[in-house]
């Protein structure tokens, strides 16, 4: 019998040899068509891919980096947030599942009360990426959706284009599932929209990695509750560089483990750059060479201001440049704010958020941070197409107020979200997934460990 691994490399090699045919014509090529195709391997897309996987159907999962993890891999962003409210799991299932696969390789520390999961960036990657084989999972890396969708009559997504070294391929599926960043599917057709008016939207940032740091007497981890975790005396020095016309503009800082937890290493989120439109081209890469330009003179600051960075170096920048919101499905249901600072449950419940809603004032190093009483509930309806009956979404394209959404876009969030999404998608796919039982979804998402309703905080 052929293992589960040698069937998945047979279904690759044959779809791109199928498909190669097409390679050197105006038409794309043509791969292997699947019951579900995710397009994005970030927090919520990896996890999307397993759940579906898991749940019975052939998935394929396209991602326009190398590996999977998203910008907590490609962008740094770090610790996962948040699986803890007062002392209590609130995020289960396949996210916490491959939070304790991590560890268990020493890439992650997980017994900190508030929640939040330091990790090794090269081990999530590996882990996440494990995952994804056992569970089947046909991975496409450095591929990604471009263009309009073909539709069929009914209005339904018949297949997406995707785009690969230059090259184009065409793929067609049951169910689509968007988990990119800027919403690569969603933004087409009506079905989604920006989140914030323009100019509104919260800043970019650029993380990057410091060496040299005397992690010993650095505040590298961050353990409590309705607590500010950025570091006062570097954000007091900072203050004053911008002032002096040093740098442009800056946000936190967090210097912690977060995308590392190696002895002598952190990783650090100061950079900001203005709102930008990041389907725009101009404008991001315009934002993120800004960003680029004033990380040396941001270490320089911190080396000055605090003893423990006085022998810092730039170990690595990111990859990417991370936004922190973009477009948003146009679901079922839209949170609100006034229902999830409620923490009412709702029947077809499948996440809880207990990050403070946290929102960056684009054009300045302010932050609005406001900390919840209670848990705020995702409905499944909020990532669910209200124009499209095979479309779904997860992680930062979840239907939400601004608010609301500055909770709800952290990577355990997006990893629970994540998983109701693959969760519906493998379910009765016959049917319009508008019209699909979603408290019937609920308990499956239920019993593979997911957590949606905590009625005793």
């Amino acid at each position: 019998m052929i293992g589960r691994r040698g069937f998945l490399a047979g279904t690759i090699c044959a779809a791109f040899a199928e498909g190669a045919k097409g390679r050197d014509k105006a038409e794309p090529a043509r791969l292997a068509k699947s019951d579900v195709f995710v397009a994005g391997a970030g927090p919520a897309g990896f996890v999307a891919a397993i759940a579906a996987a898991r749940n019975g159907a052939n998935v394929t999962l396209a991602e326009s980096f190398g590996f999977p993890g998203g910008m907590a891999t490609a962008g740094l962003v770090g610790p996962i947030s948040k699986f803890n409210f007062a002392g209590r799991r609130v995020v289960g299932g396949i996210a916490w599942e491959f939070v304790e696969r991590t560890a268990a390789l020493g890439g992650a520390v997980t017994d900190l009360p508030k929640g939040n999961v330091p990790f090794e960036a090269e081990v999530y990657r590996r882990v996440a990426r494990e995952m994804l084989e056992e569970a089947g999972v046909r991975c496409l890396w450095q591929t990604q959706v471009c263009g309009e969708p073909e539709l069929s009559a009914d209005g339904s997504i018949r297949a997406v284009t995707l785009s690969t070294g230059g090259f184009l391929a065409r793929i067609e599926a049951n169910r689509f599932v968007d988990c990119t960043a800027s919403g690569a599917i969603v933004g087409h057709c009506g079905f989604g929209g920006f989140r914030s008016e323009k100019g509104a939207a919260q800043p970019l940032s650029l993380c990057f990695i410091l060496g040299g740091v005397d992690t010993d007497n650095a505040r590298v981890l961050v353990g409590k509750d309705n607590e500010r975790s950025r570091n006062p005396v570097l954000r007091d020095a900072l203050q004053k560089a911008m002032a002096a016309g040093r740098i442009r503009s800056f946000g936190g800082p967090w210097a912690v483990w977060g995308s590392t937890i190696r002895s002598g290493f952190v990783s650090v989120n100061a950079t900001r750059a203005a709102a930008a439109d990041v389907t725009d081209p101009i404008q991001i890469a315009e934002a993120t060479a800004l960003m680029r330009r004033e990380i040396p003179e941001i270490v320089a600051v911190m080396r000055e201001a605090d003893p423990a960075f006085r022998t810092a170096w730039l170990a690595q920048t990111a990859a990417a440049s991370g936004f922190r919101e973009c477009r948003e499905i146009a679901a079922l249901h839209r949170v609100t704010a006034q229902e999830f600072l409620g923490g009412a449950d709702e029947p077809d419940a499948i996440a809880l958020a207990a990050h403070p809603m946290d929102r960056h004032i684009a054009g300045s190093s302010a932050q609005n941070l406001t900390f919840l009483e209670r848990p705020g509930v995702v409905p499944l309806r909020s990532l669910v197409s209200a124009k499209c009956p095979n479309l779904l979404a997860a992680g930062g394209l979840v239907a939400a107020e601004s608010a609301p959404f500055a909770s709800i876009r952290v990577q355990a969030q997006c990893m629970a979200t994540g998983q109701a999404a693959g969760t519906l998608a493998a379910y009765r796919m016959d049917e319009d997934v508008r019209q699909a039982d979603f408290a019937a979804v609920r308990r499956i998402c239920e019993r593979n460990g997911a957590i949606t309703m905590s009625p005793n905080l």
